[in-house]
């Protein structure tokens, strides 16, 4: 067995995003080798996954970002006797790192998630930045990402120059699932056999649900029949703008929301293609869960879909900047495409994206 060794992950908040749920899914078998997690959450705010967290024995520290922060996060350290502490909260993760070496924590992690800068790059912020890369870069012993476009995003081409640079690819386990026949009866009302067009992911912006469901019309227009079905948490104002054009273009029949789903991969399972043409993601996990079932995907060519379609095929990809007809060919290609939904699955054990590789990879780096 490892050598036993406590280490704290540092997080906004524990809500269902990728990154919490993949650090998630690897505490039963980090646990086996001797690595136990707790988390320390900087908003101060419950989160959604907290209790799953305390099932699985971790702790929650609640310390928000403020006038004591400092004295507050040291002293838990101090008084929990962590060995690591792995932070995923960008270049913020500099500053948690300089009081984790100050503390005298030895191991010390940033991990990097995000393929694309949101905020408005003013002078301040680019000042304050390159203060907080400072800091990781005097305070990390190890700097981790989810993908290589989300250290080009921050670090350029230096980081293919540094030892302490490494990528290490989210893992996911090879599930046991067989398509059922009467799946979509209960969830699509008079279920006809037509082609299932599926979307995992919550509405909000990176999505691109607006754009999503005027290429699945232009399919509808060009190439008969299909469902849409979304699944995923949703927001009403978005949620309303896909009602006001599904009803002007008369996909009322044709499009179904069911909602936040505990286990999406049924859906997968017995669905015909994923369409995921996001503007922006880290390493979208859903391609990935995708790909473990044996279900074709049609993404948009940003990077992190981009560096899993170079493993698994799969994972096809074409331009936001096309024309919704253009999408809609290519969805119909992918459609009537002869896949093997078991060559998939084999291809995605034998990538970097097996979840026996991603524990492999982290039980060495927490040693």
């Amino acid at each position: 067995m490892s050598e036993t060794r406590k280490v704290l992950h540092i997080f906004g908040i524990l809500n269902r995003g990728g990154a919490e749920m993949r650090t998630l899914s690897l505490i039963d078998d980090m646990q086996k080798l001797g690595k136990y997690f707790d988390f320390c959450v900087l908003s101060g705010k419950p989160g959604v996954l907290d209790e799953l967290a305390r099932e699985k024995g971790c702790k929650i520290h609640y310390c928000p970002l403020g006038p004591l922060f400092i004295f507050r996060f040291i002293a838990l350290l101090k008084r929990e006797r962590y060995d690591i502490v792995h932070s995923h909260v960008s270049l913020v993760s500099g500053f948690i790192l300089f009081l984790a070496k100050l503390a005298g924590v030895q191991v010390r992690i940033a991990h990097f998630r995000n393929t694309i800068d949101v905020a408005s790059p003013g002078r301040l912020r680019i000042w304050r930045d390159k203060i907080l890369k400072t800091m990781l870069l005097r305070s990390a012993n190890k700097i981790l990402a989810v993908c290589e476009a989300a250290f080009d995003l921050k670090w350029s081409s230096e980081w293919r120059h540094n030892d302490r640079f490494r990528v290490v690819y989210n893992g996911f386990e090879l599930p046991e699932l067989e398509c059922q026949q009467a799946f979509w009866a209960s969830h699509i009302a008079s279920f006809s056999p037509h082609p299932i067009v599926l979307h995992v992911g919550r509405m909000d912006e990176p999505k691109n649900h607006l754009r999503l469901i005027k290429m699945f019309a232009r399919y509808h227009q060009l190439f008969g029949p299909a469902y849409m079905v979304f699944v995923g948490r949703e927001q009403q104002d978005v949620k309303q703008q896909l009602l006001t054009y599904i009803e002007q273009a008369n996909l009322g029949p044709w499009v179904y929301f069911v909602g936040e789903q505990k286990d999406v991969l049924p859906f997968m399972a017995n669905a015909n293609v994923l369409l995921f043409p996001s503007k922006w993601e880290g390493l979208p996990g859903v391609v990935i869960e995708a790909s473990s079932v044996g279900l074709p995907v049609l993404g948009s060519d940003i990077p992190g879909i981009c560096e899993i379609a170079r493993y698994l095929s799969n994972v096809e990809i074409e331009s936001l900047s096309n024309s919704d007809e253009v999408w809609a060919a290519r969805l119909n290609d992918v459609i009537h495409k002869e896949h093997s939904p078991e060559g998939i699955r084999r291809e995605f054990t034998n990538s970097p994206f097996l979840l026996s590789q991603n524990i492999e990879h982290l039980n060495g780096i927490y040693q």
